[in-house]
């Protein structure tokens, strides 16, 4: 059997569908699978999770899915300005369409969103993750394949290997233009791993988070989405990072709508031009 595996698209429109473009073109899987995060951050939720239905992707939950199933709640953890994606989200899509399973089995692999039984486990900090999977136990060998680090990883503990396979959308470290995805073959119980990726034009990202009114809705997030898919690289912590350190500074339990925006005004842009000018 051949998997095509896919992960943390992140609403990514022009990444998913290079990448599907050429997993059909190279590999004429048996399935593709999402491994979780296919929406939040990109400007796209609704083309994408269309896109996946139409090529009969079987997707995971992530823990981006389920950051905007609380928002949808009014869950007041995500009630702070740097929250505004998961409202836009939620704004626009139902919770049914969000119901996918946390792990699926095939064979001698295991596929979750980070680790079973937690989606926001950090697989790509060795020093949390070995102890982690040195107090796992499994009968059996095992290979669990996931996402959530946004950059490949591998680790392998006794009878245990984890492949974290990294994102088709929002990498954190990577070369612009690539998106990532894996290919599965599992043969007489067998399961052997093939990183690949496909190229594609980040120039189509800033009009559709435009043409999406993700920009309008929350501009500071979506500069912040756009250029990390743009770059291929993680502005994004950073910035949460000294807006979180302000909000503190000011006695806030979330980041006000002023703190955000008084940290777009302070923050090293790496294109020196900030929210305002950018969406011009």
């Amino acid at each position: 059997m051949r998997i095509a595996l896919i992960a943390d698209i992140h609403a990514n429109l022009p990444a998913l569908q290079a990448v599907l473009r050429d997993i059909e073109r190279r590999h004429s899987p048996d399935r593709i699978v999402s491994l979780g995060d296919q929406i939040n951050l990109g400007p796209c939720p609704r083309e994408t999770l269309a896109l996946l239905k139409e090529k009969r992707v079987e997707c995971l939950h992530g823990n981006h899915e389920r950051y905007i199933e609380s928002a949808m709640n009014d869950d007041p953890r995500y009630a702070g300005a740097n929250f505004a994606s998961l409202r836009f989200n939620a704004g626009l899509l139902a919770a049914e369409e969000l119901r996918f399973p946390k792990e699926m089995r095939v064979g001698p692999v295991l596929l979750c969103h980070a680790m079973p039984g937690d989606d926001r486990f950090p697989v790509n900090d060795p020093k949390l993750a070995l102890p982690r999977l040195r107090a796992m136990r499994f009968p059996e060998p095992t290979h669990i394949v996931c996402g959530h680090g946004h950059n490949p990883v591998h680790y392998r503990v006794g009878n245990l290997t984890l492949n974290g396979i990294g994102s088709a959308g929002c990498q954190d470290d990577g070369i612009p233009g690539i998106a990532l995805y894996a290919v599965l073959d599992i043969e007489d119980g067998a399961a052997s791993l093939r990183p690949c990726f496909a190229m594609y034009d980040t120039r189509a990202l800033k009009p559709l988070f435009r043409a999406s009114g993700m920009a309008a809705y929350c501009p500071i997030m979506a500069h912040l989405a756009c250029i990390q898919m743009e770059h291929n690289h993680d502005y994004l912590v950073e910035f949460v990072q000294s807006a979180l350190a302000l909000a503190a500074s000011r006695g806030e339990e979330t980041i006000s709508r002023q703190t955000w925006a008084d940290s777009d005004a302070a923050f090293a842009w790496p294109d020196g031009v900030g929210t305002s000018a950018f969406w011009k």
